[in-house]
């Protein structure tokens, strides 16, 4: 992400980045949202723990996403993180890593388009 980047959206509640982000369409980016609700959503609240979540423009007019959760099972956070144009609808990038808390030291990361 770039330092031109503008903010469109940030949530620190999970409510409202559910109703806001998720159901009302904020996101805006079906394949960012498909990873999410495949992989972390689908886990139970107990073990992820949403933390927050900041959408983007960037001056190129892609958008780029980012969610972070805690997971307790690992005691890791969790980033997923991608860009898109929403004029073409191309992906240019998806990632998750897992963030030791103690270190900040990305202890996992897979490229996921």
């Amino acid at each position: 992400m770039s330092q031109n980047a503008d903010l469109i959206h940030h949530y620190t509640e999970f409510a409202s980045f559910e109703a806001d982000g998720l159901q009302k369409g904020e996101i805006d980016f079906p394949e960012f949202e498909k990873v999410l609700n495949d992989y972390i959503l689908s886990q139970p609240k107990e073990t992820m723990e949403f933390k927050e979540c900041w959408v983007y423009e960037e001056q190129d007019g892609l958008r780029t996403v980012r969610t972070d959760f805690y997971d307790h099972n690992l005691k890791n956070d969790i980033r997923l993180w991608g860009s898109r144009n929403p004029e073409d609808g191309q992906v240019k990038s998806l990632k998750v890593d897992a963030l030791d808390v103690s270190t900040n030291e990305v202890v996992y990361e897979r490229k996921l388009m």
